[in-house]
Order: C-alpha cells, then sequence, then structure tokens
C-alpha cells in the first residue's frame, strides 16, 4: 500500500517525510501524502518540498517539511463516575498518548482528592491499577471508594408476660402413650397488678458516610404500637405496661388480651338452656346437643360430646369429649382449639389445633395441626394448615381420599387464588376485544370510515391496552407470589405410615401418593414436594 511507503520522522532540527519510489507497482499520490500528514497532526508544513519530492526520478527521497516538533505528550488521565446515593465511586482510565507518563499512587491520590472523595479509598486498588501500567483495561471501570451504609434503628415491640400462641399449652402424655385430658391447662389466670404485657422503645440506630465524607442519617425504629387495652385491663400513664385490672381468666384474641368472668353451665347445652351467647367465657359440664351454639368472647371449655352444634368463641376453644358433626358441626375460634377428636365436623382457627383423631373432616387453621396421643391419624376430608400437619398415621390402608395443605401463609396463598381468578378474567376480556379489534382493522378500511366509526375504533384499542397493561401487572404479582410461596417453611409429618390416596400440597407445590411412604416428612424444596426420613 502507498501509505506503507511513506514515513514521517522528528528529527532535532524539525519533522522529515521519508518516501519509497523503489516499487513501480504502487503510485503514491499527493492525497496520500497529505494524508500520512494530516494523521500525525503537523501543522505549518512546507508543500513546496512535498510537491519537489514527488516530481523527483529517485527511488527514496527525503525533506524537511516542517520546522515544528510532533504532538506534545499527553499524560494518562482518569475520570471519576458517582453512584446516584454517592456511596460508591468508579475512575475510568484514559490511555497516554506520544509517549506520555503513566499516573504514580500520588498523582492519582491527588486527582481523587481533587474529585471531593475522601472517604472509603480502596488504596488496594489504586494500587494495583497504577502497578498495572499500560496492561490494565482501559475500557473498564475499577470501583475506587464505597461508603459505609447506615444502620437503621430498631422498631420498638410489645413484650407479652404470657404465651400469645398457646403453644405452651400442650396436654399431659402419660407413660403408655395416651393423653391425660383432664391435665390441659388450656387457659390462664391473672392477679390483679400482674403486668400482663410491657412497650420497648426503638433505637436510633447508627450513621453512615458517603465517599464525599458526609454524614448520612439511619433511619429510626418505629415505636412499638401503642398497648390494647382490653376489658379490665388498664394501661399505665406512660404507656408503658398493660396491667391486669382484676383477677380473673386471661382471654387473648389476636394481640388483644383481656381479663373475662366465666359462666359455668352445669349441665348439657339443649333446650334447658338455649343456646349460650355470653361476653366472657364459658364452661359446660355437659354436652352440646345437635342444633345448639355456644358463642362466647373469651373461651369455651366443653366437658361432654359436642353434636352437630355450632361452637364460636374469640378466644381458646377446648372440647373434652371431642366432637361427632354429622356433617353439620362447626367449631371456630380466634386462637388455638384442642379437641379429642373431630368426626365429620368443620374446625376453623386463627391459632393451632390439637387433637387424637380427624375423621372425614374439613379442617382450617393459621398455625400448626398437631395430632397427639395414642391413635394419632388423620382420615379422609381435608386439613389446611398454615405452618404444618402432624400425626403419626395419614390416610387409610382403603386409599381414602385424604387432602392435606399447608400454605406457610394462608393469607398470601388465598389472595394468590384470588388474583389468579380475576387474571383469568382480565385476560378473557383482553382477548374478546383484542378478536373484535383485529376484526375491524382486518375487514374495513380505516382511512374511509366515518368519524363516529373511528371513534368507536379508538375506543377499543384503550380498552383493549388498558386490559393488556392490567393483566401484565397481574402477572408480574402473581409471580411474585409464587416464589413467596415456593419458599414456604411449611411441612407434612406422619410418624408411621402416609397411606396412598393422600394428596398434599405445600405452598405452590403439589403431590399425589400413589403408594404408601412411612416414617417421614413431607417439603417444598425448589418448588417440589419431597420426602425424608422423619427423626425425632
Amino acid at each position: 500500500m502507498a501509505m506503507d511507503r511513506i514515513k514521517i520522522e522528528e528529527r532535532k532540527d524539525g519533522i522529515y517525510i521519508v518516501i519509497d519510489k523503489s516499487d513501480d507497482s504502487v503510485e503514491i499520490t499527493r492525497k496520500d501524502i497529505l494524508t500520512a500528514i494530516e494523521e500525525r497532526g503537523l501543522k505549518n508544513v512546507d508543500f513546496n518540498v512535498v510537491s519537489d519530492l514527488l516530481k523527483s526520478d529517485d527511488d527514496l527521497v527525503t525533506g524537511k517539511i516542517s520546522e515544528e516538533n510532533l504532538k506534545p505528550p499527553v499524560d494518562e488521565d482518569v475520570v471519576f463516575e458517582m453512584s446516584r446515593d454517592k456511596m460508591s465511586a468508579t475512575m475510568k482510565f484514559k490511555m497516554p498518548e506520544n509517549d506520555g507518563a503513566l499516573l504514580t499512587v500520588q498523582g492519582l491520590m491527588d486527582k481523587i482528592a481533587q474529585f471531593g472523595i475522601t472517604f472509603g479509598i480502596k488504596e488496594d486498588v489504586v494500587q494495583e491499577c497504577v502497578n498495572s501500567g499500560l496492561n490494565k483495561d482501559y475500557s473498564d471501570k475499577f470501583v475506587v471508594a464505597e461508603g459505609k451504609a447506615p444502620v437503621n434503628g430498631t422498631d420498638g415491640e410489645i413484650i407479652y408476660n404470657h404465651d400469645m400462641t398457646g403453644e405452651k399449652s400442650q396436654p399431659k402424655i402419660l407413660g403408655d402413650g395416651t393423653v391425660d385430658y383432664k391435665e390441659i391447662n388450656y387457659f390462664s389466670s391473672v392477679n390483679a397488678g400482674e403486668v400482663l404485657a410491657y412497650r420497648v422503645d426503638p433505637t436510633l440506630g447508627e450513621a453512615g458516610t458517603d465517599v464525599f465524607g458526609e454524614r448520612i442519617e439511619p433511619k429510626s425504629g418505629k415505636p412499638a404500637p401503642k398497648l390494647s387495652k382490653g376489658k379490665n385491663t388498664i394501661v399505665t400513664e406512660d404507656e408503658m405496661e398493660l396491667i391486669a385490672e382484676t383477677s380473673g381468666q386471661l382471654v387473648i384474641s389476636g394481640k388483644s388480651m383481656s381479663i373475662s368472668p366465666l359462666l359455668e353451665i352445669p349441665g348439657n347445652v339443649d333446650f334447658s338452656t338455649g343456646n349460650i351467647d355470653f361476653a366472657g367465657s364459658v364452661m359446660v359440664a355437659g354436652a352440646v346437643l345437635s342444633g345448639f351454639s355456644v358463642e362466647a368472647t373469651g373461651n369455651i371449655e366443653v366437658k361432654g360430646i359436642v353434636e352437630a352444634a355450632t361452637i364460636r368463641a374469640t378466644g381458646s376453644v377446648n372440647l373434652y369429649g371431642g366432637i361427632m358433626g354429622r356433617s353439620k358441626g362447626r367449631v371456630e375460634s380466634g386462637c388455638n382449639i384442642f379437641t379429642k377428636f373431630a368426626q365429620n365436623a368443620t374446625i376453623i382457627a386463627k391459632g393451632n389445633l390439637k387433637t387424637n383423631a380427624l375423621l372425614h373432616s374439613e379442617i382450617i387453621v393459621d398455625g400448626a395441626v398437631d395430632l397427639e396421643g395414642d391413635n394419632c391419624f388423620i382420615a379422609g376430608g381435608s386439613v389446611v394448615a398454615g405452618e404444618e400437619v402432624r400425626a403419626k398415621t395419614i390416610g387409610s390402608h382403603m386409599g381414602t381420599r385424604t387432602e392435606i395443605k399447608v400454605g406457610g401463609n394462608m393469607d398470601l396463598s388465598n389472595r394468590y387464588e384470588e388474583l389468579r381468578a380475576n387474571y383469568v378474567s382480565v385476560k378473557q376480556q383482553f382477548n374478546q376485544l383484542n378478536e373484535s379489534y383485529e376484526g375491524v382493522v382486518q375487514n374495513e378500511d380505516v382511512a374511509t370510515m366515518d368519524a363516529k366509526r373511528k371513534a368507536l375504533l379508538v375506543q377499543l384499542l384503550q380498552n383493549r391496552n388498558m386490559l393488556r397493561d392490567r393483566a401484565a401487572k397481574m402477572e408480574e404479582e402473581m409471580t411474585e407470589m409464587m416464589e413467596q410461596l415456593k419458599r414456604t417453611t411449611g411441612r407434612v409429618i406422619a410418624e408411621k405410615i402416609m397411606h396412598s390416596g393422600v394428596s398434599v400440597t405445600i405452598g405452590s407445590a403439589h403431590r399425589y401418593l400413589y403408594d404408601d411412604i412411612t416414617v417421614s416428612v413431607l417439603k417444598s424444596v425448589d418448588g417440589m414436594i419431597k420426602a425424608e426420613v422423619f427423626v425425632e
């Protein structure tokens, strides 16, 4: 190539051009020489010399074309970039030119200081970049400083001096494996003046620093919620303690604590008493017969059998004799439920359920379903729990269909099902509008439509796009909910055997058992239900 035969040299007395014309097959033009001069950035060029050299017939010609030197050297430089929150700074290097000097550690530190970076400087990165010289990646960005994030304060909280979950209220298990249902101690008694709960103040947190050395204030913790004053309780003037005003039975509903009197029914709940609806706790010495109901704002305790009746309590429910529901019996609790057994009944609890046996019943609890005692089996029906289902035997050797569902987060699971149903409806509406719009566009000439027809088409398009955007947002929400459901820590435990015919759902994962499995714990792992050997 012609350009390869043109050289520009810097000598002591100026700039020279050397042209090699020895190869007759290569034509060197004035344009080639001007291009070479322009690439080197030469100024004040003597173009008469250039013309003379082109006219020369010699194979190798040399001429002085400028008294000035070549481009001056350009030293290595660096450009800094700052993150939006000023918690991170990066630097990108500019390569030196014309034998320019490389940055030294001190030179680079000076530039860092000039940019205003004073905190969190990564001196090891500075040293490494300087040591690497021209071998560094000039297209890359290097993190040169990082700030210290503030540590936010902790929120205040309420400390309860009584068990709010009911987990400590467990029946006594005898040496032979049976349960002494008389030793439940399911309800708590308190004395006047007793501190039931107290508030703990929030903390302020620890300040952070950005790379410019500016202080970043932490987010202070939020104050604890105010103590909820229930019946027969008082809150101190400084609002830091909840105190029992009288002695009595402690009633827990959610995070509310109150002290309630007790209504005692010496016999059965039947025609002699009528239905019971009491603002307090109820103790029934006999049975609750079919067709009757017992409702209480406190706890309910029934010594005898509960037939096809309704039991509804704001607090806990304790059924010593169990429930023979005949597909009509129903028990609801704002806290925990204990029953000797349940057959053909519906049980709903905001807390936990403890029992000895469940037969063909519908169970829905926010907490755990725990079967204790001698038999410890679930056969038929469905059990839905927020945290855990535990029994010795689940299902039956006859293959009775038994459904077990552990949601991990019942509210989230319910919201997901509701959102999914709404999504199907929105998607159907979108498809209908989309078909209508496509039909009009394909079959009609939009350009010849009258104004009214065009307005209707525009409205149709807007409605379709609105439904499309709504469906897309629903898809994002369902994806996020599904990921949360996949991470559920719920489990199903069969200490002896889980029979075929049992359907298990944990979070978003589902498994139907076609064969028996023994001594197993079922968990959701990466969206699939897997069985592990149960170890106490």
